[in-house]
């Protein structure tokens, strides 16, 4: 049993022509415009658009918890429900920029309406400290 004999990866018959380049079909699309098309969007209407909602009469309560964990204590950021006027997307996004933030786990529990952001530590100032900074008006434990 011998070596098989490499082949240059070329298909059989080729010829080495530029025929079967892909390549070839790109060298003939050379007239092509340079610019990109213009897209046609409508005039955006004053007034229409809904108002950024203010989030800076919003009151956020602190708990801190260390019952059924462990001893482990969290933080509960309560307030933050359909009342308050924060859908899910809203808390669950508020929820992962304090987890970066602080560098923590945590997590959105729904009881009923009302929302609440558990967040892993002993962390309640620098909570409270990173919510005023967004407007809110934290109440509740905050040292």
């Amino acid at each position: 049993m011998g070596k098989k004999s490499k082949t240059n990866g070329s298909p059989a018959g080729a010829g080495g022509g530029t025929q079967d380049s892909p390549f070839a079909v790109l060298a003939a699309l050379s007239g092509l415009p340079t610019e990109l098309p213009v897209a046609n969007v409508a005039p955006e209407i004053p007034g229409t658009r809904e108002p950024a909602r203010t989030k800076t009469r919003v009151r956020l309560v602190l708990r801190r918890e260390t019952k059924h964990r462990g001893g482990k204590a969290v933080i509960i950021v309560a307030g933050l429900g359909a009342p308050a006027g924060f859908d899910l997307h809203d808390t669950e996004e508020l929820a992962r920029q304090l987890k970066h933030q602080l560098g923590c786990g945590g997590t959105v529990e729904e009881h009923g309406e009302d929302r609440e952001i558990v967040l892993q530590g002993d962390q309640a100032g620098k909570v409270a400290e990173l919510l005023r900074a967004r407007g809110f008006r934290v109440d509740g434990v905050t040292s």
